[in-house]
């Protein structure tokens, strides 16, 4: 489903009006989000997201896709660790993670986090991978705080807003 130009959720309505409602189950009224396996050993970022719909946004020195997925998070273990290695690459964490609050009481509600795609390149002369940036960033929001005292069938996903950006041909 295509995602209605100019729109843009605040963190706070990603958690609340989206996360919290498919966490628990319930049907969204207009679900714009395609639901996407985007960790694991069979993924990569552009063969996971090659049919969804990419909002463009252009700058003088930019252009960019922007679209939401929602995953399910691969815990290391049944840990508290998240696995966010795919096929060819990682997703490398880039901030430690904000905390979202709602608004109008105050509570802690979710954490937003900051990841970076970066491709395995093939062995160096050491014999070590080595890494290439992917041009792919996201931000991965999951639920915290008094979300996770409601009951919860579905308690290991998260909303991610991904970025491809491309260099602006001159």
């Amino acid at each position: 489903m295509r995602i209605a130009p100019g729109f843009v959720p605040l963190d706070e309505e990603l958690i609340n009006c989206y996360l919290l409602k498919v966490s628990m189950g319930t049907p969204l009224p207009w679900n714009w989000m395609s639901e996407k396996e985007i960790y694991g050993e069979t993924a990569d970022p552009w063969e996971v997201l090659q049919d969804v719909h990419w909002e463009d946004f252009h700058s003088e020195t930019k252009f960019k896709h922007v679209t939401y997925v929602l995953t399910k998070l691969l815990r290391v273990n049944g840990k508290t660790r998240i696995a966010r290695r795919t096929k060819s690459g990682t997703w490398k964490g880039q901030t430690s993670g904000k905390e979202i609050y709602d608004e109008s009481s105050g509570n802690l509600i979710g954490l937003s986090k900051m990841f970076t795609f970066y491709k395995n390149k093939p062995k160096g002369r050491s014999g070590e991978e080595e890494e290439e940036h992917g041009h792919w960033i996201m931000q991965e929001f999951s639920l915290a705080g008094v979300c996770l005292n409601f009951e919860l069938k579905f308690k290991d996903c998260a909303i991610c807003r991904i970025t491809r950006m491309f260099p602006k041909e001159n």
